[in-house]
């Protein structure tokens, strides 16, 4: 079962006119399932409900765009996201859980789940959040994103390898270096001496190359890939603060 993850939505009142979207929504709670599905239904999604963290038999007629996991306990949906990474490794999912913290909402990030939000959050952001992700982008408060960073960047910084699909030049790695650390691109045309134009021109690249529109997509991606690829064993770099604008 393939993922319709081609269309991009700039926001979710354009989705509603576009073709509706079939998507999975794994909810235990009956009046938790009826205003997500209103919320999604309005979005332009065909929501089906699961009340049960189980895998149901794909229905190759109709693909689903999206997953979307309503779960209490955290390690469980993580345990949930690594099944449906095997099974399902390209379809988009989106997690939500009463709060954003501890290590197994990192742990969901680094599986590649490409949106978490904290129950408190969705009636305000559920359905925008669920057609950026199931447009291809990632849908993540800037408070966790930017403790996601700090977490790994000393793992990260540096890393040889991202993907053997994309490849990037020597100034556009030292561009993305320094994107990691979240400088705006005065900071980094003053870092690497050259122009804030040449800088623009390399951020462009990446954001072309890698398929996202906003430095915060290239980062969460960034850090996706490289997780998922080894790399050789090199000089880390002093750890610095991200901040996410």
């Amino acid at each position: 079962m393939d993922p319709l993850n081609h269309h991009r939505t700039a926001s979710y009142r354009s989705s509603a006119h576009r073709s509706r979207r079939k998507l999975i929504l794994f909810c235990r709670h009956p009046v938790a399932q009826e205003r997500f599905v209103r919320l999604l239904s309005k979005a332009g999604f065909d929501v089906v409900v699961s009340p049960e963290l189980r895998l149901q038999s794909p229905d190759n007629a109709t693909p689903a765009s999206l997953v979307i996991l309503d779960c209490s306990d955290a390690e469980a949906a993580v345990e949930f996201v690594r099944i449906l990474r095997i099974k399902l490794p390209n379809l988009p999912v989106l997690v939500l859980l009463p709060k954003l913290e501890g290590p197994h909402t990192y742990s969901l990030l680094r599986l590649g789940v490409k949106g978490v939000w904290a129950y408190s959050q969705a009636p305000r952001e559920l359905a925008r959040a669920a057609c950026q992700v199931a447009g291809g982008g990632y849908s993540v408060p800037r408070e966790l994103l930017a403790g996601f960073i700090e977490s790994i960047l000393p793992e990260l910084y540096g890393s040889k390898s991202l993907t053997p699909e994309i490849e990037i030049s020597r100034r556009e790695r030292e561009v993305l270096d320094l994107l990691l650390e979240n400088l705006s691109n005065k900071e980094i045309a003053a870092k690497l001496f050259v122009t804030e134009r040449t800088v623009k021109f390399h951020v462009s690249n990446l954001l072309s190359k890698f398929g996202v529109h906003r430095r915060a997509d290239l980062i969460v991606m960034w850090m996706r890939r490289a997780t998922a690829f080894p790399w050789q064993t090199r000089e880390r770099g002093q750890t610095v603060s991200a901040r996410v604008n």
